[in-house]
């Protein structure tokens, strides 16, 4: 006689490996789930209650730099360092922001230039780690909020394990423009002293005032690509995005720039000749 269920029992198995692999594919980004509930919230005399914001060990970003310093990380889950790392992530450093405001987003103090106002945008209620990312594990790209100011969102990329050559795909530009609102149009923005912002979501291959023989050539860019095939080789659908030009998290350059274009104009002239 056949017994059925063993034989399908090694299949059974073969399935559920397969779907604890996916899951930890989709969760791959986000390492909350493996932090300790009491590594950030105070112990609870009733364990009826949920955890919340409010028995927080520390103030919100100092939790968070807590393990992304790396002067004081010792967590041990190789977590990105967005303060003092030995090199800029692909989102870039904060560290920069510790001398000059005017280097990208400050999530330490408010920026004394702009206070709680984004380029573009409204004035915020307040500003930190948690204003771009969930605290927890939600199965977005980087933690990364799925709404902001009103605003719903979904960033969809390929995250390098070392933080460093991310393949983003879609959604990048909406989720920078829910802040910076003003910005996120195709068309080209101008102002008494010339251009306030340059089109995003355009193929750089397609553009009439772009140098794509000159872009696709190049084997190191600073400049940055959009690709929606998710193909980080695809150069033809390649499109300008707001992290063309800027670093998501702030960079030793004006307004978390690429490059120092109040000097030269090396990542301009990637895509355009004059």
């Amino acid at each position: 006689m056949i017994r059925t269920h063993d034989s399908i029992r090694p299949i059974a198995w073969l399935w559920v490996a397969i779907l604890a692999l996916l899951l930890s594919a989709v969760s791959a980004w986000g390492k909350h789930n493996e932090v300790l509930c009491t590594a950030c919230h105070n112990e609870r005399s009733d364990d009826s209650k949920p955890y919340s914001a409010d028995d927080l060990v520390r103030t919100q970003n100092l939790l968070c730099l807590a393990c992304h310093d790396a002067t004081l990380d010792v967590s041990g889950l190789n977590p990105p360092h967005v303060l003092h790392g030995r090199e800029d992530l692909a989102g870039g450093s904060f560290t920069p922001t510790l001398l000059s405001d005017n280097l990208g987003h400050n999530i330490q103090t408010v920026d004394m230039a702009l206070g709680l106002t984004p380029p573009g945008g409204a004035a915020l209620d307040e500003f930190g780690c948690l204003s771009c990312h969930d605290a927890h594990d939600n199965g977005s790209y980087r933690n990364l909020k799925k709404e902001i100011n009103g605003y719903s969102t979904a960033v969809e990329a390929d995250g390098d394990p070392d933080f460093q050559q991310n393949v983003y795909i879609s959604g990048m530009n909406d989720f920078c423009c829910a802040c910076h609102e003003k910005f996120n149009r195709t068309g080209n923005g101008g102002g008494r002293r010339g251009w306030t912002r340059h089109p995003v979501g355009i193929s750089i291959a397609a553009a009439a005032h772009a140098d794509f023989e000159n872009w696709s050539r190049l084997t190191t860019r600073v400049t940055q690509a959009e690709l929606p095939s998710g193909n980080a080789n695809d150069i033809y659908g390649a499109q300008v995005f707001c992290l063309s030009c800027h670093r998501a998290h702030a960079s030793p350059f004006k307004d978390a720039m690429r490059w120092d274009y109040s000097d030269n104009a090396q990542g301009c002239l990637e895509c355009h000749t004059f």
